[in-house]
């Protein structure tokens, strides 16, 4: 009687440990679906449908044109992004720096951007036969022409401020030299 009595709570106790398990998990995964997204919003897209519903007045061609190469461009960015921390996030993974939801969470925005990019391709041939095969490359074509202006920009911006500090130095120089020559006539007239 006591050796079926032990069964019983055996099994129930394995039966117990499986819910307060399955609980946890099934909370654990609804945290993960509800984690934010590895991008922010999707500015460039956004605007553009917001350009392909507008009826008054309705936008032009090149109008959503260049809506979706700005859509691509931030596309192209995205996807350097994702491959610039891809190796990073595995090797942290790896490692157990960060646990398995941030993996989820990335290989998810992975594949909405992958899905991203498809639709962008299959807008882009609507417009133009044989668009879809070069916009992501003029996209990334801009989006490196807008980082050398941006960094050429940084660049004169820091030699500016470079000589101005080099002339409030000069000026400090010629200060302190007046000021030392003013002593020194000072001390000789005094003899």
């Amino acid at each position: 009687m006591s050796s079926v009595w032990l069964a019983v709570i055996y099994i129930g106790g394995w039966i117990l440990s499986m819910r307060i398990f399955g609980y946890f998990w099934k909370n654990r995964k609804l945290a993960i679906n509800d984690a934010e997204p590895w991008f922010g919003e999707h500015v460039s897209r956004n605007q553009y449908i917001a350009l392909l519903q507008q009826t008054e007045p309705e936008a032009t061609d090149n109008q959503l044109m260049a809506a979706l190469l700005r859509r691509a461009m931030e596309d192209v960015t995205r996807v350097l992004s994702m491959r610039e921390d891809k190796a990073v996030l595995a090797n942290l993974v790896k490692q157990g720096t960060v646990g398995d939801d941030i993996w989820t969470q990335f290989t998810l925005s992975e594949r909405e951007l992958d899905a991203e990019v498809r639709a962008l391709i299959e807008e882009a041939e609507t417009f133009k036969d044989g668009w879809s095969q070069t916009i992501l490359q003029t996209a990334s074509e801009m989006v490196q022409h807008e980082k050398t202006k941006k960094l050429q920009k940084e660049l004169a911006e820091k030699k500016e401020e470079e000589l101005r500090k080099q002339a409030l130095r000069d000026q400090r120089k010629e200060e302190l030299k007046a000021v030392k020559e003013k002593k020194k006539a000072t001390a000789t007239a005094a003899n």
